[in-house]
């Protein structure tokens, strides 16, 4: 299955949720998934956090599954990308 990744980012240390969401991905893999990563979504750290979460939706929609990491239901982009995941069905 293709996996998103979802994890707050905003407010974090990046290099530090950059590290987690490698960590995430290389379990992904090994357990035979395809993980799909927001820090993976083609834009620099500094695009506005509307072009990000416009971004991490589409990537977000062309999964299976979403996988939600720890401290998710702090996050208003992570509560949203699980919304958004719930309602078209995703795992």
């Amino acid at each position: 299955m293709k996996v998103y990744i979802s994890l707050p980012i905003t407010g974090k240390d990046i290099e530090e949720q950059k590290r987690h969401a490698g960590d995430v991905a290389s379990f992904l893999l090994a357990a035979g998934h395809t993980p799909v990563s927001p820090f993976n979504n083609g834009l620099d750290d500094n695009a506005s956090y509307e072009d990000h979460l416009r971004e991490d939706l589409k990537m977000l929609l062309d999964c299976d599954a979403i996988l939600m990491c720890k401290g998710y239901h702090l996050s208003n982009g992570c509560t949203f990308e699980r919304d958004v995941a719930i309602k078209c069905g995703l795992t």
